[in-house]
């Protein structure tokens, strides 16, 4: 007996924080040889707050799949939405409050990096999926 299909692909999601995770180190390494270690560490901790954020997102949506657990699935993304909206306040807040010396600039530019895997990982997806 086969076992079903799930309706929510997690593959998306574990691409996404792969990406993500990956896009870290890369852009703190590039920042560090352009410029300097203060906006090399202002780039990490900003990719990092966005890296979180969007952890706690795709765990908090993805803990339930199937039709019967529709209603929890949604909840879980409102869940997820308003605690990845709460880590990304928290955390630029408590970065821009307490580390010094900190480049904004870099900050929100490595926060923006990170989130902009968001575009990459469906076509990297997409590209994995065809060469299968």
């Amino acid at each position: 007996m086969s076992r079903p299909s799930r309706m929510i692909d997690r593959r998306l999601a574990k691409a996404l924080v792969f990406l993500q995770a990956l896009t870290i180190p890369v852009a703190t390494l590039i920042a560090w040889v352009l410029k300097d270690i203060v906006v090399a560490k202002s780039v990490a901790l900003g990719g990092l707050v966005c890296w979180l954020a969007h952890c706690y997102f795709a765990w908090q949506s993805f803990r339930v799949a199937g039709a019967r657990a529709s209603k929890q699935v949604l909840s879980n993304m409102y869940r997820g939405m308003m605690g990845k909206f709460a880590i990304v306040i928290v955390g630029l807040i408590l970065i821009l409050s307490n580390v010094k010396p900190l480049s904004s600039v870099a900050l929100f530019c490595g926060f923006i990096l990170v989130q902009a895997m968001s575009w990459v990982a469906p076509w990297w997806v997409s590209r994995q999926q065809k060469r299968v």
